[in-house]
């Protein structure tokens, strides 16, 4: 089947009322007909490029869409006993290293996913894979690691980080060698005293150290960043994010201040979220402000070669073509 992705171009309505930003702040929708999107990043050449849970990867080309790579497997996040499914999982995760895209391979079975690396669009099938991760504990729950997300990579493209989404009682942050195509478990929350689960997006920051975002558990704001010492692979320091509720995207503005997406998680309708920024103080304080954009469900961010923030969002319904990636403007 050929799904058809549609652009749109044009500012729509989508600010708080009375925030501070509003009058700063534009949101432009720069692409439509997305089915759960999770991912964004940007090539070399920058071009946006977005992960659909149809089993694509849709870059931007030309000021059109283009599938880039297709076939990638697909799963169903849910089910329950009357055989209904819902959430339709694909690959979740795709960064670009120099000019090889990276893509996490997430619509297997945990303990099955890898990361496929790609040196030109195509099929799936093309990728070089790393191997998987399988179970790290005794538990009979712990199937593996798996719904791997939230990529990222070294300065040098020697190390890529994966936030692994497998078993929450261990909710690891994996390392990939893009040589060796070696990947293993390289830093463990819950060894290290940190009850909050589900880590969604890892960032690279200064003197060896990788900030990861958790979510926290459904539908509360109890989600958190971490600075993490590469080296001695234990926490720096934690900061809190109050109010809030399943962060899932994170993105460096300047110094110590980011860009949040809320993607305020439900099991089975897409509620509002919002993009906040935060400000990572001392002594685990953050100042979360708000930027007056509201969003239907928004997943992943980053910032592109146009220092916009590109934001994916499942739109009203999910497991639809009701997705899209907005651009915003004038972010502070």
């Amino acid at each position: 089947m050929k799904f058809q992705l549609a652009i749109t171009l044009g500012l729509f309505s989508c600010l708080l009322p009375g925030s501070a930003f509003a009058e700063d702040v534009k949101v432009e929708t720069v692409l439509r007909g997305l089915q759960n999107p999770s991912s964004v990043s940007f090539s070399p050449n920058g071009e946006l490029t977005v992960c659909d849970s149809r089993g694509l990867v849709v870059m931007l080309k030309e000021g059109k869409p283009v599938n880039y790579v297709t076939g990638f497997d697909t799963e169903f996040w849910k089910s329950d006993d009357t055989g209904k499914k819902w959430y339709a999982v694909g690959p979740l995760s795709a960064i670009w290293v120099g000019d090889t895209l990276v893509v996490s391979d997430s619509g297997k079975g945990d303990g099955e996913e890898t990361l496929l690396m790609f040196s030109a669009g195509g099929k799936a099938s093309t990728g070089v894979a790393t191997n998987p991760v399988g179970p790290t504990s005794d538990d009979a729950a712990d199937k593996g690691e798996g719904n791997l997300t939230g990529l990222s990579a070294t300065a040098d493209g020697k190390q890529i980080f994966v936030a692994g989404q497998g078993f929450d009682g261990k909710s690891w942050v994996l390392s990939a060698d893009p040589q060796s195509k070696e990947m293993q478990p390289l830093l463990s929350a819950d060894d290290n005293g940190i009850a909050t689960n589900s880590p969604m997006q890892t960032l690279v920051g200064p003197d060896n150290t990788l900030y990861v975002l958790y979510s926290g558990k459904g539908g509360a704001a109890d989600g958190l960043i971490v600075q993490w010492d590469l080296a001695t692979k234990k926490p720096v320091a934690q900061w809190k994010l109050d109010g809030v509720i399943n962060p899932m995207g994170m993105a460096h503005i300047d110094g110590t201040k980011f860009a949040v997406v809320e993607n305020n998680w439900a099991l089975n309708n897409v509620n509002e979220g919002r993009v906040v920024t935060v400000d990572l103080g001392a002594e685990g304080k953050a100042e979360v402000a708000e930027t007056g954009v509201k969003l239907h469900g928004p997943v992943a961010c980053a910032f592109g070669p146009d220092k916009r923030l590109y934001v994916t969002q499942i739109g009203e319904k999910m497991d639809a073509a009701e997705g899209s990636v907005v651009a915003i403007s004038g972010l502070k």
